[in-house]
């Protein structure tokens, strides 16, 4: 393979992938692709999350709603409200600084923050860069929108996921949610 050849396959690599950063040239031509084969298998087939590590400052899906107080202590808001006809039951959502907590017949199924304060499971936090994300969780299904790369990390046998929002190579957002049934 040419290095022409080779430099546009990196090139169309990256661009797709999104994150230049995290690649690094290796001198050698076959190590480079075997690096970008290794890459694309890992975006195209992102490992599935186990379903304990899905939970942010201490609050994980399905702790119930008590639980999750006794552990973030007094919220700035405590609103519930009737979930709708499709579902039913009521919702409740709880509000601290740049977290939100929200629970459904009293368990936990929503956790988001933008707050540097609260950590995943796994340490990530608002503010850590986007290669700490991947050595972490590897790489995870990705969508770009207005310039934000979610990035996604499924539990498909309990139909959660773990989303963290990326803008530039810092993460903005974490979310932590499950399928309302």
């Amino acid at each position: 393979m040419t290095t022409a050849v080779a430099s546009i396959i990196l090139n169309l690599a990256i661009s797709s992938l999104g994150f230049a950063a995290l690649v690094r040239p290796i001198p050698a031509m076959n190590q480079t692709v075997a690096t970008l084969e290794r890459m694309l298998s890992a975006t195209q087939k992102p490992a599935a999350l186990n379903y304990s590590r899905l939970g942010i400052g201490g609050v994980r899906l399905g702790m119930s709603v008590e639980e999750a107080k006794r552990k973030l202590g007094k919220q700035q808001r405590d609103e519930t409200k009737p979930a709708g006809p499709a579902i039913g039951g009521n919702i409740r959502t709880l509000n601290y600084s740049g977290l939100t907590v929200a629970a459904w017949e009293g368990k936990v199924y929503l956790i988001s923050t933008t707050n540097p304060k609260f950590l995943t499971i796994d340490g990530v936090k608002v503010g850590d860069n986007s290669q700490k994300v991947v050595e972490i969780y590897g790489y995870g299904s990705q969508s770009v929108q207005g310039g934000v790369t979610r990035l996604t990390y499924s539990n498909d046998q309990k139909a959660s996921n773990l989303i963290l929002e990326i803008k530039g190579s810092r993460v903005q957002k974490i979310i932590v949610g499950t399928q309302l049934n």
